[in-house]
């Protein structure tokens, strides 16, 4: 066991990996992977329901094009549409998942300050496409990214990676010394979430990136993730990764196949289909919209 100090195994890629290859705990990469194709769909229901042009040619066409525009309209009805209040229960649970596995990923990487900076040019990538696409009127002004879940974990690695570095100057504790940090600093970030909610907070577009309380709707934009509460869930899936996994060992290993390997792909490649999931869901429904829903209308061309 991790917690009494002894060394944690090398963590190596699958058991039908090459003898030398990199190996990796292949339930992680599944969960990752899973998350994050339900985020794909949650956005292609987003640019189907929000993007300008999209919606119009969908909805009046009628038929299926109508009724998967209307699905997609309820998906991100979150007041009154049981689907929307369906998706809003997965977003949450998706997303804590998500995040928890990114801080768990802390404690396997051999550079999470390469990482850290890779996540944050992929953000500052993300701000600049959106600001694009808003400045060509395919995106709202207010869908620009200013603050979303790269920029977050981008510092949430950095910040994680560093209290895993001074908990593991104890040689012979440190994984367990890092598992009762986290899970403390979680509990504190939680702690402040909701004094921060509750207090009356003056907007501050300097302090906005902090909480939501410091937000108004023209700084945040589309997919805003401030650092209160979500870096609790990256400290809180630190801990419990440390907890299961800290010796680097699969628990499920007789479960791992080849049907698990597109959702592994996907996790092992989590910042690159982040990055452009979204150029290729807008080019597939321009295409599909231009073939089949309205002739020659590419909408955003």
């Amino acid at each position: 066991m991790f917690f009494k100090g002894e060394p944690r195994d090398i963590v190596r890629n699958y058991p039908m990996a090459e003898r030398g290859s990199a190996r990796r705990i292949w339930e992680l990469d599944f969960l990752r992977g899973f998350t994050i194709l339900l985020m794909c769909i949650d956005h292609l229901m987003f640019d189907l329901s929000s993007t300008i042009g999209f919606y119009a040619a969908w909805s009046s066409k009628g038929g299926a094009a109508g009724a998967v525009a209307n699905f997609a309209s309820m998906w991100w009805d979150r007041g009154v549409s049981w689907v929307g209040q369906t998706r809003e229960i997965v977003w949450v649970i998706a997303i804590s998942i998500f995040f928890g596995l990114c801080g768990g990923s802390t404690i396997f990487s051999r550079n999470n300050l390469a990482r850290a900076i890779k996540t944050m040019i992929a953000a500052a990538f993300i701000t600049l496409g959106t600001y694009l696409a808003a400045k060509l009127h395919i995106l709202s002004e207010y869908d620009v990214i200013s603050f979303g879940v790269l920029h977050m974990l981008s510092f949430a690695t950095l910040i994680v990676a560093a209290v895993y570095g001074l908990t593991r100057l104890s040689k012979k504790r440190g994984d367990l010394i890092f598992f009762i940090v986290s899970a403390v600093l979680a509990g504190l970030v939680f702690l402040a979430d909701h004094l921060l909610t509750t207090a009356d907070l003056t907007p501050d577009p300097w302090l906005f990136y902090l909480h939501r309380g410091f937000a108004r709707r023209a700084w945040t934009g589309g997919d805003y993730f401030p650092m209160i509460p979500y870096l609790g869930y990256v400290f809180a899936g630190a801990a419990v990764i440390t907890l299961f996994y800290g010796g680097g060992k699969s628990l499920l290993p007789k479960l791992d196949g080849k049907w698990n390997l597109p959702f592994r792909y996907v996790g092992r490649h989590t910042l690159v289909v982040v990055v452009v999931h979204q150029i290729v869901i807008m080019l597939l429904l321009a295409c599909i919209t231009a073939a089949f829903v309205d002739k020659g209308n590419f909408v955003i061309f």
